[in-house]
């Protein structure tokens, strides 16, 4: 058998009202050179059956049926039989976009990377939120620099999770990294400090191309902030451990308080809110098409799928780039023009007037990505800066994955935006919630959601309390062995002993609760 390019592994456990829409959103990835394989955990709804319609329907689907055993040991199943170069992760609830698997191998094998980390859609009841990090970073990190980044934010999903991340899996082999299955909590995130360990080179992806669900409580809800505490108390020696790795005794030394802040740092996950900024409702946070059943195919239509799928590829170039739509648009131009450009081609192009164009063009060259040069009034000179280069290419990339598209027939172009919309539009169609029922859930559901957001906002505050405190004894004991009055400050034995400094604000907490 040819070795497939990805592996995507998704541990199925009675799952059998979002699984269907988790598979459809992996087959009709952009990219095919994967194999999928599907583990029934011991399932006792209709998983199984769903799971062999799918084997049977497509070659790449392989499924397994075992005796329930978690869902570390049935990635660890799954990583035994895996086959491809990448390693890339689902959980059942969840699906992704079209082309998620596409741009998280483009950016591991273009930038050379060991793992990339891609930005993510946080999904509460109807809302959708885009959750990243990193933003600032937008080339190839050492493992010491994402360690770095890390470390300001140690609980947070992007950084524990492995959903939002690829793999190589000569490295998982290599080293053996399997999930601990004697945890049954952070299990993802010291498969992830273990594996970094191993890496030279991590890519931050500033696309978000995974949707996360909501669908039980999160850890704060379910658990008293004490237990929550002590949880993590058996997770510390294993961080402590990478930073002793990634940092060198002194560095690891200067930098200890930081990193005794992971007990007192809680996700804060839950915050895909309509409430709170940035929060949409789903299917508003790409571009779509809409286009009524039954319409025969005709060359409007052509053109108008045309129009959204390019769209919908320099949306990708916008959101990597943090950039307007508008002005990938008009860098895009630009990029094909080259040289001197005729303004009023260039507004009548993006579609605005030539005042806003011209704004649009300060703004781009103030931001770096251009130099411009006025040859006159109608007539400007521009030359693309290291930073924009980097722009082009993307630009690139979306024009050969358009032009793939483009040669596709009548049939397929149905096909290609069935594919596109079927996690999408249909997918949100699907959960419009209509009943009186219901309606009452899901606001039971964004109250529950504002309650733990507001908790969240308050351990935050008592972390910061905790970190400052945890420095102001260190900082002491420093002075006082440089004085030689104090007793030389001793290594933590235990988890236990990690959390001295910090004991006060965990009661505290709990009381608060």
């Amino acid at each position: 058998m040819q070795q497939p390019n990805v592996s995507i592994i998704v541990p199925v456990y009675n799952a059998e009202k979002g699984i269907r829409r988790c598979v459809d959103s992996i087959l009709g990835q952009e990219f095919t050179d994967f194999e999928l394989l599907l583990v029934d955990d011991g399932s006792t709804d209709g998983s199984p059956a769903i799971l062999d319609a799918y084997a049977a329907a497509d070659p790449r689907v392989t499924v397994w049926h075992r005796r329930n055993s978690g869902v570390s040991a049935t990635r660890n199943f799954a990583l035994g039989q895996a086959h491809g170069r990448w390693i890339q992760f689902l959980d059942a609830d969840d699906w992704i976009t079209e082309d998620a698997t596409k741009l998280l191998v483009r950016a591991g094998e273009e930038n050379g990377a060991d793992m990339v980390i891609a930005d993510f859609y946080r999904v509460v009841g109807d809302d959708v939120a885009v959750k990243g990090q990193m933003a600032q970073r937008q080339t190839l990190m050492t493992r010491e620099e994402y360690a770095d980044e890390m470390m300001k934010s140690p609980a947070d999903f992007y950084y524990g999770v492995i959903w939002n991340k690829l793999y190589r899996r000569d490295i998982i082999e290599s080293y053996q990294v399997r999930m601990d299955e004697r945890l049954d909590w952070c299990e993802d995130f010291i498969f992830n400090l273990e594996y970094v360990l191993h890496a030279r080179t991590v890519f931050p992806l500033h696309s978000p191309i995974y949707y996360y669900v909501k669908t039980e409580g999160s850890l704060v809800s379910r658990n008293d902030v004490s237990d929550t505490v002590r949880m993590k108390r058996t997770v510390l020696q294993y961080y402590r451990d990478f930073y002793k790795d990634v940092f060198d005794e002194d560095e690891y030394k200067r930098r200890r308080a930081d990193v005794y802040r992971y007990l007192v740092s809680f996700a804060t996950d839950d915050a895909a809110i309509s409430v709170m900024p940035g929060t949409m409702k789903l299917g508003d946070e790409r571009v779509l098409a809409y286009v009524p059943d039954g319409m025969e195919a005709n060359p409007f239509l052509g053109t108008y799928y045309a129009v959204r799928i390019l769209e919908r590829y320099l949306d990708r170039v916008a959101e990597q780039t943090d950039l307007p739509l508008r002005q990938v648009r008009i860098l895009a131009y630009l990029h094909y023009g080259r040289g001197s450009v005729d303004m009023t081609a260039l507004s009548d192009f993006i579609g605005q007037p030539r005042p806003a164009t011209m704004l649009d063009l300060q703004r781009l060259d103030m931001g770096g990505w251009i130099d411009v040069t006025w040859i006159s009034a109608n007539e400007p000179s521009v030359e693309f800066t290291e930073k924009g280069r980097r722009v082009a290419f993307a630009i690139d990339h979306a024009r050969d994955d358009f032009q793939s598209l483009f040669a596709l027939d009548d049939t397929a172009w149905r096909h290609v935006y069935d594919v596109m919309a079927d996690a999408l539009g249909r997918t949100t169609k699907a959960l419009v919630r209509s009943t009186k029922d219901a309606e009452r859930q899901e606001e039971a559901e964004r109250k529950a959601a504002k309650r733990e957001a507001k908790q969240a906002a308050k351990i935050a505050k008592q972390e910061a309390k905790a970190a400052a405190k945890a420095a102001r004894l260190e900082a002491r004991q420093s002075a006082g062995q440089e004085e030689g009055s104090a007793e030389p400050m001793r290594e933590p034995t235990d988890a236990v002993d990690a959390v001295d400094a910090t004991d006060a604000t965990v009661r505290g907490t709990g009381a608060m609760l």
